[in-house]
């Protein structure tokens, strides 16, 4: 992304970042997932919060492969070289907002950091999943495993990266 911010100049990064992140907030208001956050050129969201919900995972899967689709879209209207990954992780965290000031929606936990170190081992264009999302989307998509991958302050892990939904018997997709 650096590179080429450096090429368009600020003003024309802004507009990008903004409309990407708008397509991007549309997609999470369309599957029921919370966006919490950006971090530069990082889009933060969850599912399942501030209320369960039993498809949380199936949600975010869903989004992420929108938020592909619309990247690429992007890319063949503007020429735009762009590419994203994306890191997903399914367990307990902890969710609120604190201090005085400024104040914002935030998660925090374990697994908020394996979601983020799992981003920066994808793949550019791809979604890599840890075993507990691996696990509970068994049968609904088809996985490339990318083996044991050593994740900072966790240790190794195993991980996934995210193929289409299969084909049901009678040919339609799983959704």
């Amino acid at each position: 992304f650096v590179p080429l911010a450096r090429e368009l100049g600020a003003e024309k990064v802004v507009g990008v970042l903004n409309r990407l992140v708008s397509e991007f907030d549309a997609l999470a208001t369309t599957h029921g997932v919370e966006k919490i956050k950006t971090i530069g050129d990082a889009y933060m969201a969850a599912s399942g919060l501030p209320v369960p919900l039993p498809d949380h995972l199936e949600r975010l899967i869903q989004m992420a492969l929108d938020m592909q689709r619309a990247l690429a879209a992007f890319r063949n209207e503007t020429g735009i070289r762009l590419h994203m990954r994306i890191g997903i992780a399914s367990g307990p965290v902890m969710a609120g907002i604190i201090g005085c000031n400024k104040f914002s929606y935030d998660v925090w936990g374990d697994t908020v950091n394996l979601a983020a170190r799992l981003e920066s081992q994808s793949r550019p264009g791809r979604i890599l999943v840890c075993p507990n999302c691996r696990q509970r989307l068994d049968g609904s998509f088809a996985f490339e495993s990318m083996g044991r991958i050593e994740i900072k302050g966790i240790g190794e892990v195993e991980a996934w990266l995210v193929e289409e939904p299969v084909e049901d018997r009678a040919g339609a997709a799983v959704q």
